[in-house]
């Protein structure tokens, strides 16, 4: 019995092992390299344009490095990532041997590499040609045989292969091949979505992109076009397809801030800028009355709205009118108080606000005392303070900030605002529509500062769309179009009605946001203020991922982010095994699974039968909160938590059966679900909900 109870014991230490070993090997982070600090911008840039909002939309993270910048990381600091994405516009390096001894010794330790152009690291400066020894370790660990013989002459090249689902993304690939170095693929798995080759040598068949299970890399010509007049650029490849293969993705959820159950987002925020402006549609009243009157008074649509503290303060800029029009402002029920800090810096990166280019921005116009000097605590703590303290009601203290100007903080700037429990938020300035017709021009959801994140706004705002305020300024409808797109096929941002309070200033202006704001309320979403959303994002990138196994996954640390998608519909949560879990709607993109808030561990367990979950029943959607929810003898009991009036459905009900639905406001419903036991409520506002069995 002894011995018997030994091997069980053994056989038990062997298992928690094995489960642990799998458990947290999910890595949500990509080390983006890039070469020398003074082609940071341009490399940082490309990279934020093209592949970092679908990393960004796979639930994945970022952190760029300068590669010239040595010793490079070491074993132990890679293993917080899952991949290595290399992008460099020459391939020039110092000590490239080096680089590739370390980036091989990476991908044997199981790291996914992405090559997107070139791995920048054929030679030195010095033109000695690297070891191709290691080069063609490196390919060979991709599973393609480096064989060299590179021309750029497309005349002598033609296309073999073209993939009909993955390339020709937004834009067709050119007439004829743009560059050839022959890749050939060799490897278990390895496909070639674009295979070229040299006219009338079918021997030199090669791949120009290649995927693997260990990564891939797309050569330069065929991953993008970029126009030559006005730059704007276009995908030959589908980069969410290339990140989600390279990074070997297939099954795996990903986290979402841009949907709460099942609805996509939707908030409304202002800049303070033109808030005691001139209008000209009304002379007697400023920019500020007529966005309280015509918009934050009419639609029913929560809007955090900020004002410059410098042109409230009397002490400052301001006016005892002022001061009293912002305590309307912030008095208003739909409206969140923020800050726009307290002298509108344009600059606030210090090399910058100091540079012969922008110096002069930092004082023209802006809210500041001869002689101040700027200050970042000032600006971000002491602003909010200043409206805490004598503008918003007491129970609606400024807790975020809109950041001005450039919206480029440092990092220690942000932890100013972090330290003191302020949430910060700008920048980014997606734009999708006809004229910016790319995922181009959708930025990722953050940027990146050391150990701290400036949370990006879901659109771009009036003044882009305006031309810097130039005209036409109806110009803010047409983000209506960018709203449609970066939601649907994928709900890629939130819908954020984003704009200045001189959008009050003229006839066309403001009849464009009244058209944004009508567009918006007709759209079936979760509207919640600006900071639920900057919560949720910061949940996002703080939270973890652990995969079990195939059909088990364990999610902690999420915070507010309380949304997971399966791109997948070959399965469904089995929700008597899950833990925290309150439901699931599947949906044309995939299925978003809904957490429970206040929780910091959820177990999520899947399952191949649909049915499993027919005689239990759980949450489908909300267009809010959903807290405490218990399964109860012949029903469900739960809060809902929503802005105004929300809609919930509930699934797993019997089909076809009637059912009581106490609320907080009305008299009792007697609603029937549907044949496929889903029973949907609308008008509901904030309160306890119980449903039963009639």
């Amino acid at each position: 019995m002894r011995l018997l109870n030994r091997i069980i014991v053994a056989f038990l230490l062997v298992f928690l092992v094995l489960t642990c070993a799998q458990a947290g090997q999910v890595k949500r982070k990509v080390l983006v390299l890039y070469n020398g600090a003074e082609q940071r911008t341009a490399v940082d840039n490309s990279f934020i344009e093209g592949f970092a909002a679908p990393l960004n939309y796979l639930g994945f993270m970022y952190e760029m490095r300068d590669v010239s910048l040595r010793p490079l990381p070491s074993d132990e600091a890679m293993k917080e990532y899952r991949a290595v994405f290399t992008t460099f516009s020459e391939d020039l390096m110092n000590n490239p041997d080096e680089y590739l001894t370390w980036l091989i010794r990476q991908q044997k330790h199981g790291k996914q590499l992405i090559v997107a152009g070139t791995p920048g690291a054929f030679s030195d400066y010095d033109k000695i040609s690297a070891d191709p020894v290691l080069i063609r370790k490196l390919f060979s660990n991709l599973g393609f045989s480096y064989q060299g013989n590179a021309t750029n002459d497309d005349y002598l090249l033609k296309y073999e292969h073209v993939d009909p689902v993955y390339m020709n993304f937004e834009r067709k690939l050119p007439l004829f091949p743009d560059k050839y170095m022959q890749l050939v693929p060799v490897g278990k798995d390895v496909r070639s979505w674009v295979s070229i080759g040299l006219k009338g040598k079918p021997e030199t068949i090669a791949a120009a992109v290649g995927v693997g299970p260990h990564g891939g890399f797309a050569l330069d010509g065929y991953m993008r076009w970029q126009d030559p007049v006005n730059y704007q650029k276009q995908w030959y490849l589908n980069p969410f397809e290339f990140l989600r293969v390279c990074l070997d993705l297939k099954g795996m959820p990903a986290l979402t801030p841009t949907t709460l159950n099942g609805k996509r987002v939707a908030f409304a925020h202002i800049d303070g800028d033109g808030f005691a402006g001139y209008t000209e549609i009304d002379k007697e009243k400023v920019c500020g009355e007529i966005i309280m009157e015509r918009i934050l008074g009419r639609y029913d649509f929560p809007t955090s709205a900020s004002v410059i503290a410098g042109e409230i303060n009397p002490a400052v800029k301001g006016s005892p009118d002022n001061v009293e029009m912002a305590r309307t402002l912030f008095e208003m029920k739909n409206v969140e108080t923020a800050s726009h800090s307290y002298t509108h810096p344009f600059a606030w990166n210090a090399k910058l606000r100091n540079s012969e280019e922008y110096k002069d921005e930092f004082v023209v116009g802006q809210y500041e005392l001869s002689g101040y000097k700027f200050d970042a605590h000032y600006e971000i703590v002491d602003s909010c303070d200043y409206i805490s303290e004598n503008l918003a009601p007491a129970d609606k203290p400024c807790r975020v900030l809109f950041w001005s100007g450039m919206c480029e903080p440092t990092e220690a700037q942000v932890a100013i605002a972090d330290k003191a429990g302020i949430l910060n938020l700008n920048g980014g300035d997606t734009v999708f529509d006809s004229l910016r017709n790319s995922y181009f021009g959708v930025s990722p959801l953050y940027r990146a500062l050391g150990t701290r994140n400036q949370i990006y706004t879901g659109q771009a705002n009036e003044n882009i769309l305006t031309n810097l305020w130039s005209g036409p300024y109806f110009g803010f409808r047409n983000i209506v179009e960018t709203m449609k797109r970066t939601g649907s096929p994928r709900r890629i941002m939130p819908i954020d009605i984003y704009y200045h309070f001189y959008s009050g200033e003229k006839f066309s202006s403001l009849k464009a946001l009244e058209d944004v704001y009508e567009w918006a309320l007709s759209q079936d979403t979760a509207r919640v203020f600006a900071s639920a959303y900057i919560k949720m994002v910061n949940g996002c990138l703080a939270a973890k991922v652990d995969k079990i196994s195939s059909d088990r996954f364990v999610f902690q640390d999420y915070a507010d982010c309380l949304s997971i998608r399966l791109g997948g519909m070959e399965k469904v949560p089995d929700l008597a095994k899950c833990r925290n879990v309150l439901g699931y709607d599947i949906q044309p993109e995939g299925i978003f699974v809904h957490l429970r808030p206040g929780t910091k561990r959820a177990e999520l367990a899947l399952t191949v039968d649909k049915t499993v979950n027919g005689n239990l029943p759980y949450l489908k959607n909300a267009s809010g909160w959903v807290r405490n929810f218990e399964r109860t003898a012949k029903g469900v009991r739960f809060d809902f938590d929503c802005f105004s009036k929300g809609r919930f459905e509930l699934g797993g009900l019997l089909p076809d059966r009637k059912y009581r639905v106490v609320r907080k406001e009305g008299l009792p419903l007697e609603i029937s679900s549907s044949n496929d036991g889903v029973l949907g409520v609308n008008g509901v506002v904030s309160g306890t909900v119980e449903i039963d069995l009639i």
